[in-house]
Formats: structure tokens, C-alpha cells, sequence
């Protein structure tokens, strides 16, 4: 336990943040675990029923991922981040999760299976605010040599955008389109319909079909990983994915006129960013190991937590 104080006891704003975290995730685990008692539940073992016990077990997991993703994210927005720092915090909360179930008779776990995972944060903006999308002409390439990303995400001024239907789209209107080695690349348009953003998606130049839309209230959020769209106090899940079938090599913004906006998104490290896309250090993922076990139950799983990348 010396070694953990020792870690947090210095001056590092970051080291604070990841504390809390990784406090509140312990914290969380106790909970959630008080409620695992009668069933045996291993992960990997398909042909078991979904027994109400089973469902708490994955409620634990679940609880664990968004908590872990919460230190990574945390770690990302300070600034350059660093795999390590997150690596420290994990071993950091293992100590104080197998303490506190110890007082209850039961043995709980969390260790990492391997390093995290570096990336890159790339954000496309003029200091945080609109920027315009035609300054490097029609058609530009945001990011290319792509393996995987989370969390690409365009904020659109829809009074920028053109006014049309999505049958018409792929002619005139702001389109973000997925690239990769097989012929099956994507496009998204957006586009005013009346009030409301609208997502258009067309398949190797096949005709446009809208995939959601949203009643805009100013800047709107359209999350490709997430298929989601937000705007001033509200948010529509796109049930038809706004993420492409096969993963990306490259992202290209196509169509480009008096669109006004930002673009971020958080890749694996090697990709390579284009034009004057702010290029920060991040963490892209981290795998643990969880591990229940009472008289009655035993909960095992590997997890690897990449928070925001596609379903």
C-alpha cells in the first residue's frame, strides 16, 4: 500500500484526477459486487441461461469498462496523454478492491493483462471553436493509415449546411466518407431537411438513403462511432449506424462548400493526420482482468476498454 500512496503523494493535477477515478471505481465494485450471490456464472460459457444472477455479474463488468474507460478518458483530456499514467492507476485501485472484499469474505480482482494501448487525439478546429471546412478546397483527407478509432465526432453549424433531400445529397450537400481497401466505401452526407440535420448514406456511389435526423437547436454533434446525433439539450440514437461495415484506412471529408465546423477523433497510434489536424498523444485502450468469487459465485473476464469505439 506504500507504493500506492507514494504514486499519488505528488504534485500532479493528473495524478489527483486518476485517484478519484480509480477511488470511485473501487468503490463501485464493492456495490455492485454485494449483489452477486446465488448462481455460478463463468463468461465463457455460452450455453448457460441468462439466469437473473448472471445479469448482476454483467452488471458488474459493465460498471468496471465504464470506469476504467472514465480513467482513460481523464487522462486524455489533461493533455498529452500517457499510457503509463493509466497503467499506475489501475495497478493503483487492484490493492484497495481486494482489501475492502476481503472484509466481506470474498475475493474480488482487477489487474491488468497488458500495457495500454498509445494513440493519437486529432482535432480539426480554430482553438476550440468553427472552423471552416473548405479551407483546404472540395474534398480533403482528415486522417489516413487508419487500424482503428473511437470517438470521431463532427460539430456542424447546420445554418452552414445546404438545404436539400437525401435522394439529392450525394450532388451538393457536406459528406464524410470512409475509405478502405475493398470497394465497399461509405459516404454520410448532412444536410438541412426543413428543421431538422439529417445523415444520408450512400455505398460506392449508390443513390443516398437517410439514416436519421434530429430537430437542430444551433451546433450539432454528429457521432460517427456513437450513431448518435446531439444538439442544445438533445440526442437521437441513429438505429441505422452512422459507423461503416468494414473498418476504415482513411476519412475524407467530400463536397465541401460554406460548412463551418469541428472534427476530433482518437486513433491508434501510426495513423496519420493531414494538413494542420492537431496531433496530441492519447490513450487508446487499456485490457484488466476481472474476477469475482464468493462461496457461490464465480465471475471471470478479460475486457478490453476502448470507450467510444464502434459497436
Amino acid at each position: 500500500m506504500a507504493d500506492v500512496r507514494a504514486w499519488f503523494d505528488g504534485d500532479s493535477d493528473r495524478g489527483q484526477l486518476l485517484l478519484v477515478t480509480a477511488l470511485a471505481l473501487a468503490v463501485m465494485l464493492v456495490t455492485v459486487a454485494l449483489l452477486l450471490n446465488t448462481a455460478i456464472f463463468t463468461e465463457n460459457v455460452a450455453t448457460r441461461d441468462t439466469t437473473a444472477d448472471g445479469s448482476e455479474a454483467i452488471e458488474l463488468r459493465g460498471e468496471a469498462v465504464a470506469a476504467v474507460g472514465e480513467l482513460i478518458e481523464t487522462e486524455n483530456r489533461a493533455g498529452d496523454g500517457n499510457p503509463e499514467n493509466v497503467d499506475d492507476a489501475i495497478d493503483a485501485m487492484g490493492p484497495l478492491v481486494d482489501r475492502e472484499r476481503a472484509r466481506h469474505g470474498t475475493v474480488a480482482t482487477l489487474n491488468r493483462s497488458r500495457s495500454a494501448t498509445s494513440g493519437q487525439l486529432l482535432r480539426w478546429n480554430d482553438s476550440g471553436n468553427p472552423r471552416a471546412f473548405d479551407e483546404y478546397g472540395t474534398s480533403w483527407t482528415f486522417v489516413e493509415s487508419l487500424d482503428n478509432a473511437r470517438g470521431f465526432r463532427v460539430a456542424i453549424d447546420p445554418s452552414t449546411l445546404i438545404e436539400t433531400t437525401a435522394a439529392s445529397s450525394d450532388t451538393n450537400a457536406m459528406g464524410v466518407r470512409f475509405l478502405n481497401s475493398t470497394t465497399d466505401n461509405v459516404t454520410y452526407y448532412l444536410y438541412e431537411d426543413g428543421t431538422t440535420l439529417s445523415v444520408a448514406k450512400a455505398v460506392d456511389g449508390g443513390t443516398p438513403t437517410r439514416q436519421c435526423s434530429i430537430e437542430h437547436d444551433g451546433t450539432t454533434t454528429v457521432e460517427f462511432t456513437a450513431s448518435q446525433l446531439s444538439t442544445t439539450g438533445a440526442a437521437t440514437d441513429c438505429f441505422r449506424e452512422l459507423w461503416p461495415p468494414n473498418s476504415p484506412a482513411e476519412i475524407r471529408f467530400v463536397n465541401v462548400g460554406d460548412e463551418k465546423g469541428t472534427a476530433e477523433a482518437t486513433v491508434e497510434s501510426g495513423a496519420t493526420p493531414i494538413g494542420d489536424v492537431d496531433d496530441d498523444s492519447a490513450v487508446y485502450s487499456a485490457t484488466v482482468d476481472i474476477t469475482y468469487q464468493s462461496q457461490d459465485l464465480l465471475f471471470e473476464t478479460t475486457v478490453r476498454v476502448a470507450p467510444g469505439e464502434p459497436r
